[in-house]
């Protein structure tokens, strides 16, 4: 007898929860034994990804796709859901996706996502899903006309995820969350047509925070997001087009991810409690006024537009804590750019690099006159510092060492500072 025939009937329904349900079901001709045991799995995972242009073929995956979800749903005997994913490529009706949703809360479910990979007509979920006390994740990605009820309550909801979402009015993204009343993890990446013009977050329960504007062939200026949740300890931000207004600071916030455009010069402010960021800022504030980022450890910052250097030497000059620093091109946008960036030797030294700094990164390194004297200017500088790490952009060997070896002469005030080439 093999070893798998020995396992319980338990163990073997944990087995087939990690597999998609169509493999699982496809693994019940395997035993006998395994013919109904996938019917008592508690997740179900439905995805129809297909890359094929073919349009008849398209029509029979979609075909396939409804009988597919409709014949498991009935025949499964799971009295609890523990999770439903609907990943669905092809075109479904929005009523029966709306009745697979209801039998899916009717199943007590914990973890619920419905996710389109194009674009369709309009998904109408039943109001049911707004009673639903025992959901406690919920990832809705290309929903058309969410109507959100005026009176509803997700008691247990504590993760939810909204991409990509075109609501049936300006105020049912509010309505959404203001409802949420244990929410701890919020994610939400708007879309042309969304129907909202301000972005409202303000549930005193959220911990972790990640809005998104990038993605937008028409985009609207007047678009805003408004951020009142002073409890939080993680934030990303990437706004390329809109505008964000922090309301008040954000005592716990432990991770900040910034990638937007700042118009004012005090646009740390709220953040003078973090304690690692990560700064992608374009826009004509580059400098910070009255601000002490008194507990800040980690700096990474992009050094994608042409005043960055106006940033970091800013950032040095107020963060006296900081004891790891990461620079790193991440946007190909300027590639393509003749750039103008300049370095202008701070009249004192920041006093992180007096007692603090101990971790030097710097990641697509090019070796340019600019790049040489300001990582000079850091290794004789930084007296504490016991790692500094140069990864050239270049591809070619010999021009990485010769990069590095313009560095490797270069003063070094900590005698403990071991120079690497990534």
């Amino acid at each position: 007898m093999d070893k798998i025939s020995q396992l319980s009937d338990d163990v073997l329904i944990k087995i087939l929860s990690l597999v998609p349900t169509k493999d699982a079901i496809a693994m019940s001709t395997l035993s006998k034994r395994w013919v109904s045991l996938w019917t008592l799995v508690p997740r179900l995972v439905f995805d129809d990804y297909s890359d094929s242009e073919d349009e008849d073929e398209e029509e029979n995956q979609s075909r396939n796709l409804a009988q597919f979800v409709s014949g498991t749903l009935l025949l499964h005997k799971a009295a609890v859901l523990e999770c439903f994913h609907l990943n669905i490529a092809s075109e479904c009706s929005g009523s029966e996706v709306g009745l697979w949703v209801r039998i899916a809360v009717d199943r007590f479910v914990r973890d619920l996502k419905i996710s389109f990979y194009n674009d369709h007509g309009p998904v109408t979920l039943p109001s049911r899903l707004f009673r639903c006390e025992a959901i406690e994740t919920l990832e809705l990605c290309r929903v058309i006309a969410l109507d959100v009820p005026s009176r509803f309550s997700f008691r247990s909801l504590k993760k939810l995820r909204l991409l990509s979402v075109r609501y049936s009015d300006e105020d049912s993204f509010s309505r959404f969350i203001s409802n949420c009343p244990v929410l701890e993890d919020l994610v939400v990446e708007t879309c042309d047509e969304d129907n909202v013009v301000t972005f409202t977050v303000n549930v005193a329960s959220l911990q972790s925070l990640s809005v998104s504007r990038t993605l937008r062939d028409l985009p609207n200026p007047d678009e805003v997001f408004v951020i009142h949740s002073h409890g939080l300890k993680q934030l990303k931000v990437m706004d390329y087009f809109g505008e964000l207004n922090l309301i008040g600071n954000m005592p716990k916030l432990v991770e900040a991810n910034l990638q937007y455009e700042c118009l004012y010069a005090k646009v740390l402010e709220p953040f003078t409690f973090v304690k690692r960021l990560y700064l992608c800022l374009f826009g004509e504030a580059q400098y910070l006024t009255g601000i002490v980022l008194s507990q800040l450890v980690c700096l990474e910052l992009c050094t994608c537009e042409d005043n960055w250097t106006n940033m970091l030497v800013s950032v040095l000059q107020h963060a006296p804590k900081l004891q790891v620093l990461k620079l790193e091109l991440n946007h190909d946008h300027c590639l393509a750019t003749v750039r103008n960036v300049c370095w202008i030797q701070p009249e004192r030294v920041p006093e992180c690099f007096l007692y603090q700094l101990k971790t030097f990164e710097w990641r697509n390194y090019g070796g340019t006159q600019v790049e040489k004297e300001l990582a000079m200017y850091i290794l004789k500088n930084a007296r504490r510092l016991v790692t500094a790490t140069i990864y050239p952009d270049s591809v070619k060997l010999a021009r990485k060492h010769k990069m590095f070896e313009k560095l490797e002469i270069a003063t070094r005030s900590s005698r403990a500072c071991e120079l690497t080439m990534g």
